[in-house]
């Protein structure tokens, strides 16, 4: 959890160094113009998507689907959230979100990590006495 903590407050640390570097390579007008261009796409992104997602929750035809959809349209509202927010890092972060090869490579370790292994059941032994 420390790890975690660090690497949030390190992460505008490391994104401001970027922007300095990048915008002494290209320009600062441009480094601007690449903020706003991928907020503006990570905001069409996610209103695209939750407008589809609306749409393709009151259609539940294909139920054996819907997992794989629901994933899908989190990791796109990630990646659209992470094209908001300004830096090269969490852009970067949020257009491989984007793409569906990492999409289901994501989904599978996720699945393997937190789903419940083996046929365990959350019962817990103990005596009862009544009070009366």
């Amino acid at each position: 959890m420390k790890l975690s903590k660090f690497a949030l407050y390190l992460l505008p640390v490391i994104e401001l160094i970027m922007f300095i570097e990048i915008g002494s390579i290209i320009g600062s007008l441009y480094v601007i113009l690449s903020i706003l261009t991928t907020a503006f796409l990570g905001y069409y992104l996610i209103k695209q998507k939750l407008r589809k997602f609306g749409i393709s929750l009151f259609s539940l035809n294909n139920l054996n689907n819907i997992y794989s959809e629901y994933a899908s349209s989190m990791y796109s509202l990630l990646g659209g959230i992470l094209l908001i927010i300004p830096g090269y890092l969490t852009d970067t972060a949020g257009l491989i979100l984007m793409l569906p090869v990492f999409r289901s490579k994501l989904s599978s370790f996720f699945e393997s990590k937190y789903s419940k292994k083996g046929n365990k059941t959350n019962i817990i032994d103990g005596d009862y006495r009544d009070s009366d």
